[in-house]
């Protein structure tokens, strides 16, 4: 038989990996992430892993 504090241990695992929400801090070249950092002259604010809105986890900023 389980042990409830496994199984509550599962149940707090599975809760965590489902209510990770999508990033909707600033994405901008004046205000790039969490820090609402402005990024250098030459580089751009980008979202990862994803451009997609509902797929990022953050910003940063990118050169090249």
């Amino acid at each position: 038989m389980w042990s409830s504090t496994f199984l509550l241990s599962l149940g707090l695992l599975a809760l965590a990996a489902t209510t990770q929400a999508a990033y909707t801090g600033p994405c901008s070249d004046q205000a790039c992430g969490e820090s609402a950092r402005a990024c250098p002259r030459g580089y751009l604010c980008v979202p990862y892993p994803n451009f997609n809105p509902a797929d990022r986890k953050g910003c940063a900023c990118s050169y090249g």
